[in-house]
Order: C-alpha cells, then structure tokens, then sequence
C-alpha cells in the first residue's frame, strides 16, 4: 500500500517537473517570436528614418543644385520625376493575363474608377509645374521650404467653404501662426541684406513676387488636390494609395506635350551644361569604360533617384503609425533641410527673420496636426 503511494507520489512529481519544464519551454518559445518581432519593427523603422531623412533632405539638396545651374529648368525636373516614378510603381499595378491564349503582361483593373484618378492627375501636374517653375525666378530654396508647408491655410479655407469643416481654436490659432511665419520667411528673403547670396544678379523684386504668385497658385491646387483625394479615399479606402500613386504620374505624362517648346528650351540648355567623365571607376587611372555626359544630367539623376527614397519612406510611414506622428517627423525632415539649404550648401547663418518664420511654421503645423487629431472628425456637408 505504502509503496504504491510512493510511486503515484513520485509520478505526480515527475508530471510536476514535466509541466513546470513545459512553461519554462514555452516562455522561452513565445519570447522568441516576440524578440524577434520587436527586432524586426525597430529595423523597418530604422529603414523608414533613413530613407524620410537621408531621401528627402537629400533630395532638397539635389534639387537646389539642380535648380542654381539651370533655374528655367522646372519642366524637365519635372518630367524626369514623372517618368521614374511612372516607372517605379509600375511594379505591382501589372498582372499575368491571357491575349488570343499567349500570356502577356498588363495593367490589372483599377479599384478606383479612372476618372477620379484623371481629376487628380491634372491638379497633380500643374502643382508640380507650378512648384518647379518657381526657381526660374530664383526662389530661394529656404523660402520654398517653409513656403510649401504653408498650405494649411488654402486647406482649411477649402475645408470650410466646399466641405463644411469646422477647426477648433487651437487649429485656427495654429494657422494664423503658419501664415505670419510664411510671410515674414518671404519678405525677409526679399529684404535680407544677405539676399544678394541668394538671387542672381538679374534677378528684381517683380521677379521675386511673381515667383512667389507661381507658389501661391501651386497651394490653391494642391489643396484642392488634397479635397478631391480625401473624397476619394473616403468612398474606395486609403489601401489604394499605390494605385493613385501610378496613374497620378501615367496620366499627367501626355500633358508635358503642352510644354513641348519650353521642354525642348530647357533639355538643349542641359546639353550644353560642362560635360563629366562618369565611370565604374573614378579614381583608376587608364579607365576607358566610361562616357562624359552634360554635369546637369548627373544633378537631375540623383535628384530623380533621391525622390524615389523620399516617396518609399513617406509612404511606409503613412501606413504605420499615425498622421500626428507623420507631421512631427515631416516637420523635423523640412528643419533639417532648412538647415543644409542655409548654412552647409549656401554657408550663411540665415537672418532672424527667416529662422522666426520657420519656427512659426513647425509650431504651427505641430499645433494644427494635434488640434486635429484631437478633435473628433466631422462628417462631409457634401458626398463626392
């Protein structure tokens, strides 16, 4: 009798042993997806960091390099951007299908029908044009910088005339901030006594001023583009952003037909920019395999290939976390290329002025983007 109690003792102690090993075993087996896990999240974010930071920012950079060689050039950047973009999102908009039973690749049905995508392509493209044209009447690259965040005016004054929004005081308050900001950074561009660092010689108020008209206009489309996107991702889902994306530069490439004189203008000037040896080996002394090209082709490639970078990160991030969150980085990327346009690329510490609007406009943007977020959103007056 004893000693069968002793051994369903020592059995429930071995099942004992058994189970409290199995937990152990399971704790180190559910660790480990959940190590890895957070090792994956902290690389994408790593990934996203650098290419919103090291993409955009150099991107600027490229951008006003680009633009001091050649200044009536905004077109060509343009269509270059619109090309390899074009390009790029190709991927994962084409599908396998079947032609008189041969397999051949084409363009899957759009979720979104075309039309809607054919409204947005055409304030898409001159909001691009209109933003680029702006450097041939030498906008300085600070200028366009804090100028092209100043949008939240143009969108609340849309979102209130045309979609019957309503803003709390802190958005209101955060708006009014941003435009101070963005006048005082373009008047002081105007007046600063270091302007002469910044425009050519050439270069007039009435020049300046309707460089400044071309960024104006180029905010009214934009926040209309804005609207009517917004209406669409309401009624067909924010998960068809690739697909706007591809057809937003598809469409708009027959249009660059409109600018075919000023586009042939602008790719002769680009031919005749100094020529440069480009090779896989720059520094090796008898190397033939190579060619030389006009110097402004090499500007305007990484300018192209510095905004593919930008585009993917900005798009990962939307897609993670939140649009507070977005703005906050959004806003610090623009800081920091503040600060690279200014005194690394120009060498010069900036006025008061100038730094007084851009911390108005990162303020204020903080401030709105929060307000909003805060805020409970208010249903459309109208239906797209």
């Amino acid at each position: 009798m004893s000693a069968s109690i002793r051994a369903r003792g020592a059995a429930d102690d071995a099942d004992k042993k058994q189970a409290v090993a199995g937990i152990h075993e399971k704790g180190r087996i559910t660790s480990a997806p959940s190590s890895a896990r957070f090792n994956a999240a902290l690389a994408d974010f790593g990934l996203i960091m650098s290419l919103i930071f090291g993409g955009c920012c150099s991107n600027a950079l490229t951008l006003e390099l680009t633009t001091k060689q050649l200044p009536a050039s905004g077109t060509l950047i343009t269509l270059a951007q619109f090309v390899a973009t074009t390009l790029i999102s190709l991927v994962g908009e084409v599908e396998w299908t079947s032609a008189f039973g041969i397999p051949v690749l084409w363009l899957k049905r759009p979720s979104v029908p075309i039309r809607r995508w054919l409204i947005q392509v055409v304030l898409y493209f001159f909001t691009s044009i209109l933003n680029n044209s702006a450097f041939a009447y030498d906008i300085p690259m600070s200028v366009h910088i804090i100028f092209r965040s100043g949008g939240m005016l143009v969108n609340m004054l849309l979102g209130y005339t045309v979609d019957g929004k309503r803003y709390s005081f802190l958005q209101l308050a955060s708006v009014c901030l941003v435009t101070v900001g963005v006048v005082v950074a373009t008047m002081s561009a105007m007046s600063s006594s270091d302007s002469a660092t910044f425009f050519l010689p050439s270069t007039t108020e009435s020049d300046y001023l309707f460089g400044v008209l071309l960024l104006s206009l180029a905010l009214f489309t934009s926040g209309f583009m804005g609207l009517f996107q917004e209406r669409t991702y309401g009624k067909y889902g924010r998960q068809h952003w690739h697909e706007a994306l591809f057809y937003s530069h598809l469409f708009s490439l027959p249009l660059f037909l409109l600018q075919s004189r000023s586009l042939s203008n602008q790719i002769r000037e680009a031919n005749a920019t100094p020529r440069e040896w480009l090779s896989m080996c720059q520094t090796c002394r008898f190397n033939k395999l190579g060619l030389h090209v006009p110097s402004y082709y090499v500007r305007l490639a990484l300018n192209v290939f510095t905004q593919l970078l930008c585009i993917n990160g900005v798009n990962r991030l939307t897609s993670r976390v939140s649009s507070l969150s977005v703005s906050l980085v959004l806003v610090v990327r623009k800081a920091v290329s503040l600060v690279i346009s200014v005194v690394l690329l120009n060498g010069q510490a900036g006025s008061i002025s100038l730094w007084f609007g851009a911390a108005a406009v990162m303020v204020g943007t903080i401030g709105y983007t929060y307000g909003g977020a805060k805020r409970r959103p208010v249903p459309h007056a109208k239906s797209a």
